[in-house]
């Protein structure tokens, strides 16, 4: 559920990537890696049905906009309004530092910038609402439901850039052309 970097499980889009370059040496920003967290605040609030129904008739012989608009601000305002449960909400409490962090899917760029852990956690539910925002649901219809990927939360600086001498010893590393984006000297993302 909540993983280091360094315990996430292997096989994830972009974490086995800063896995790799954490292990040869390079400095990767502390990560947190949130798997199965995103689905279970779907389960729990039975978010799915609710938004299989908002969303039903919009996809037809012809895209019903009126209904789209209607449904993705529905499905966004009821993931920013639905709890997590209180103790995976205390658990992500207790497993991050103060000071800023950096909230985002895994291999997408940043979304937001938060100061401490609350703000963190609304950050998320933020990161998971964006999902349903009009352009997103446009860009993967006809499938509606987004696909399940793990959300990072690292602990960063208040600037984050792209960073040239860590993208060529990524590209060493990682044996393919890629660039890294970095705060404070630490590896943040790699694209």
């Amino acid at each position: 559920m909540i993983f280091s970097l360094e315990q996430a499980p292997p096989g994830l889009p972009e974490v086995g990537e800063l896995q790799a370059l954490q292990q040869a040496g390079l400095a990767v920003a502390p990560t947190w890696v949130l798997v199965g967290v995103e689905a279970e605040f779907y389960q729990l609030g039975n978010l799915a049905e609710q938004i299989r129904r908002a969303f039903a008739g919009v996809f037809g012989a012809r895209l019903d906009e009126e209904k789209l608009e209607r449904a993705s601000a529905f499905a966004e305002r009821l993931l920013r309004e639905s709890y997590l449960l209180p103790e995976r909400a205390d658990e992500i409490r207790a497993a991050l530092p103060e000071g800023p962090l950096l909230v985002r899917y895994a291999g997408e760029v940043p979304f937001g910038l938060e100061v401490g852990q609350q703000e963190t956690l609304w950050a998320l539910k933020r990161l998971w609402a964006s999902r349903w925002q009009l352009d997103a649901v446009l860009s993967r219809q006809p499938q509606l439901a987004p696909p399940e990927v793990a959300s990072l939360v690292q602990s960063v600086g208040p600037t984050l850039a792209l960073d040239e001498a860590l993208s060529a010893q990524a590209r060493e590393v990682l044996g393919r052309a890629t660039q890294v984006w970095a705060s404070e000297g630490r590896v943040v993302r790699v694209g």
